[in-house]
């Protein structure tokens, strides 16, 4: 398989990148855009997402699907164990660690931030997970730690309190998202577990 470099950049540009870290903060833009031939598309189904992942894989390699890490990672110790459970479908985590992205099975699976970290996709398909919401009141994005298993990142909290060690969790997991989110050259494809949140990203991501 070929293996693409950081260095490469996404079609959609410096524009779409100032964009999705503008839609993932407390100062959204007052409107959507687009990004020329950049595929940039919301799914309701995660499955049709996936589906459609594979197809692109199939057409032109190196598309792969991410996710949020709100799964525990059971499959690590039962390999026949699933992992994430959306609606009425049930996915494995990446099965292996090192070079995922470039590893057999890759496509049928779903990697975690570690997975992509110094690659880049021609689409990556992102699943936003249970830790991140949306409050309709206060019209703001907000992190719920229980439904957050990534140990190395609760490990790396700063702040004197509470409050200050979860908006220190909040900036790490957008911060993981806004990396997802711009690891896909050619196109990203986004599903949102949250329905709150799906409706608020609705307003900035063309639906399929």
């Amino acid at each position: 398989m070929h293996e693409l470099k950081s260095q490469f950049r996404c079609i959609g540009g410096d524009d779409y990148i100032d964009y999705v870290k503008n839609v993932l903060s407390d100062n959204p833009p007052d409107s959507s855009r687009t990004f020329g031939k950049y595929e940039f598309r919301m799914f309701d189904d995660v499955q049709k997402m996936i589906d459609a992942i594979k197809q692109k894989d199939a057409e032109c390699s190196l598309c792969r699907t991410v996710a949020g890490y709100s799964w525990e990672w059971k499959s690590k110790k039962d390999k026949k164990a699933y992992d994430i459970f959306i609606e009425h479908n049930k996915y494995q985590w990446n099965t292996v660690s090192t070079d995922w992205v470039n590893s057999p099975n890759s496509v049928n699976e779903i990697g975690c931030i570690h997975t992509i970290q110094g690659y880049d996709l021609n689409y990556a398909g992102v699943i936003l997970g249970n830790e991140i919401k949306y409050d309709s009141k206060s019209q703001k994005i907000y992190i719920d730690k229980s439904q957050y298993w990534d140990l190395q990142g609760k490990t790396k909290l700063v702040g004197n309190n509470d409050k200050e060690q979860m908006e220190s969790l909040k900036s790490y997991i957008l911060n993981i998202y806004k990396t997802m989110l711009t690891r896909g050259i050619k196109g990203t494809y986004v599903y949102v577990c949250d329905e709150q949140l799906r409706e608020h990203l609705c307003e900035y991501i063309p639906t399929v």
